[in-house]
């Protein structure tokens, strides 16, 4: 993530705070991220030079003027006419960060190989809580591969209790006494 993202990151972050709309704004920074994710071209037609910048900046304003929060929409005008679409995606993740650390949220990602019950869920979320002393947020994804238990990687950390890591750890205790 560049500086450049970061600053732009934090001056909408600012000013949905100071102007008290921090909450809205940040649900929506999170439906205009997943909305970038799927569809990239959205991204590529509001930063291409083949196009004038002032049809970039209408695209925009008619595609999210008026279903989108007032500051979302001139922050992404401003990207355009600045020719910095490009670092929406990052401007958006820092926004994301940066309330995740005022609000005292942790991001863990969980991985399971089915998916995990509300308890299984809840006990988990309560473990990370105690560990952090954070309000934990997870990101929970299946993945067969892993065959059983939970890998969670949060704040940089990770622990591993499945049976795939487990098994490898097997694997290198046997290749290296022998």
């Amino acid at each position: 993530m560049t500086t450049t993202a970061k600053e732009y990151g934090e001056g909408l972050y600012e000013l949905a705070r100071d102007e008290h709309v921090l909450e809205q704004v940040h649900g929506e920074v999170l439906e205009l991220s997943e909305i970038l994710k799927a569809e990239p071209r959205f991204l590529t037609l509001i930063t291409s030079r083949a196009i004038e910048r002032e049809a970039r900046v209408r695209v925009v304003d008619e595609t999210f003027g008026g279903r989108a929060h007032t500051f979302i929409v001139n922050f992404m005008k401003l990207l355009v006419e600045k020719e910095r679409g490009d670092i929406l995606p990052d401007a958006l993740a820092y926004f994301h960060q940066r309330y995740n650390e005022d609000m005292g949220i942790v991001e863990a990602r969980v991985t399971s190989a089915v998916p995990l019950t509300d308890n299984d869920l809840e006990a988990l979320r309560q473990k990370l809580h105690d560990i952090s002393k954070k309000q934990v947020h997870l990101l929970t994804k299946v993945d067969p591969s892993v065959i059983g238990g939970v890998r969670v990687e949060m704040d940089g950390r990770r622990y591993d209790n499945t049976i795939q890591n487990k098994l490898g750890r097997l694997r290198q205790s046997l290749t290296r006494g022998l």
